[in-house]
This record gives C-alpha cells, structure tokens and sequence, in this order.
C-alpha cells in the first residue's frame, strides 16, 4: 500500500469528481464502451466511482488500488451495494504495473481512468492490461495530455453548477479544499509525470498489439483529457 498524497485526496476527489459534469460525461463514454462486456477490470479504482457505475450496469468489476485512503471508500462503497451487486464488485489491494491475484485472466474490457499519468512506464501498465485481455477485449484510458490547466476546468464546471442552481455552500467548501489539493499535485513534476496525445496513445497500443480503435478524441475535461479505447 501507498501512502502519499492521494490519501489526502480520496474524500475530495470522491465528493468533487461525482459533482463534475466533465468528469460524468467521460464516465458515460466508459459505459458506452463496456457495452455487451461481463466482465471488467478497473485498474487503479481509486474510490471506485467508475466501477460503481459499471456495477449499476450489470456488469461485474474487480478494481484495485495501492492507496489506503481510495480503497477504504470503494470498500466501504461496495459494501453498501444491495447483495446482488455487491457480489459482482470485487475489490482489491493492487498495483497497475502487475495486476493482483484475483483479477481475471481474460476480461472483456480493462479501464485506466487517470491512471496513466502517474506512471513512469506506462508501457509496463499497458503490456499488463493487454495480458488480461480476452481477444477482441478492449482497453479504455482516459487522463490529461498535457499539465492540466485546473482553473480552465474549475471555471468552466463552476459556470455549470451555477447554470445548474448547485453551486451552493456545501460544494463551494469540498471544492475549496479540493483545488489546494490537486493545485499542488498538477504543480508537481514527481506526482503527474507521463502525458499522451490520443494518437500517440493509439500508435502505442497498435505497436504493442491492440489493432482496432473504437474511439480516441481529446474532448473531456474541457479539452485538457484524452479518452483512448481500443480493441485487442
């Protein structure tokens, strides 16, 4: 286990990334993508905010972590879950450059949503997840391209929420304390340290042998994201 400074960040990143619509629409693509899937790993669960919403869709998930503060709210979230779906959420202590025990040896799909970045060969991550791939299974990442402009994307979300009537006391606190939290880990050259262009991302998976594209764009987050999802 890892304990850095995502442990700070698990509550808000919890409480903020739920409220984002940038954030929702890009869960939306996931769930678009995983359509006809059973079975899907979520490496790099964080909260598990994505896995919930795939265990909402039928599918069953394992996602893994390596920080104590993410894991403790997908589990406390899994256990929540009414029995049938809590048995189809399966989550794990992990770490993305060699998936744990426990995580299927061919699933139908395999989700790295931010998760990328904070790896330094992320090749490593993305031969593992290959690995774990039925053929004709599909990898989907989503994270920044560049450093990301966090007040581009606060303005632009604040705008929403206000439009929206949300933008009241309670979420102006959570986002607050949020955007300390994530100004010091987009300023630090040791937490986000790999970046992809979709094409580049897409020329990778085909070097390493996926071979189709079912979409790549860089719209989400207000064009500071790119979504990649690929066939083997």
């Amino acid at each position: 286990m890892v304990d850095n400074i995502w442990t700070d960040f698990a509550q808000s990143y919890d409480a903020i990334c739920s409220q984002l619509n940038c954030y929702r629409r890009m869960v939306d693509k996931i769930l678009r993508d995983t359509q006809g899937c059973e079975t899907v790993i979520d490496a790099g669960c964080g909260t598990g905010l994505v896995s919930q919403a795939l265990v909402s869709r039928g599918l069953s998930v394992v996602g893994f972590d390596n920080n104590p503060g993410m894991l403790s709210l997908a589990l406390r979230k899994q256990a929540a879950l009414p029995t049938e779906e809590r048995r189809r959420w399966t989550v794990l202590e992990g770490d993305v450059r060699s998936f744990p025990p426990g995580v299927p040896a061919l699933a139908d799909a395999v989700v790295l949503n931010n998760v990328l970045f904070y790896v330094r060969e992320p090749e490593e991550v993305l031969r593992e997840s290959l690995a774990h791939l039925r053929p004709g299974g599909r990898l989907i990442s989503a994270g920044p391209r560049k450093r990301p402009d966090l007040q581009k994307v606060m303005t632009k979300s604040i705008e929403e929420w206000q439009a929206e009537g949300r933008w009241d006391a309670a979420l102006q606190a959570t986002t607050a304390y949020h955007v300390d939290l994530t100004r010091r880990l987009v300023t630090d050259p040791n937490e986000m340290v790999t970046f992809f262009e979709p094409e580049v991302l897409v020329e990778t998976l085909r070097r390493l042998g996926f071979s189709r594209v079912i979409a790549a764009d860089n719209d989400d987050y207000y064009g500071e994201n790119y979504y990649v999802c690929m066939a083997r």
